[in-house]
């Protein structure tokens, strides 16, 4: 019943079907203030819709921050895992615990 409402008050129901709707919002007062509720809803995001969105300077700025440190940190843990790795490899190699079936490296 509330999908049906809420297509009655957005005003894809036509026919019988809408009458039926009617009908049940003329005679049941909770699924009339649902259709008064879903209207407001409606009118709501409509007007959100024509207006222009504007993010304060203040979050474009603290946005762009936060994607450049997250950037640095993603290169930051691939390089110190890959000097670690190097280290570890140059530190097994040197206390001659590889296996010669072994290939090395990464």
């Amino acid at each position: 019943m509330l999908e049906r409402i809420g297509a009655y008050a957005a005003g894809e129901l036509e026919g019988e079907e809408a009458r039926e709707v009617e009908q049940l919002i003329f005679e049941r007062p909770e699924y009339r203030r649902l259709a008064e509720s879903y209207a407001r809803m409606l009118v709501m995001l409509t007007t959100l819709g024509n207006e222009p969105l504007e993010a304060p300077e203040a979050v474009v700025g603290y946005v762009i921050r936060r994607a450049y440190v997250s950037a640095f940190m993603r290169g930051a843990e691939v390089f110190v895992g890959a000097l670690g790795r190097s280290y570890i490899d140059a530190f097994v190699y040197y206390l001659g615990l590889r296996r010669e079936s072994y290939g090395g490296g990464t």
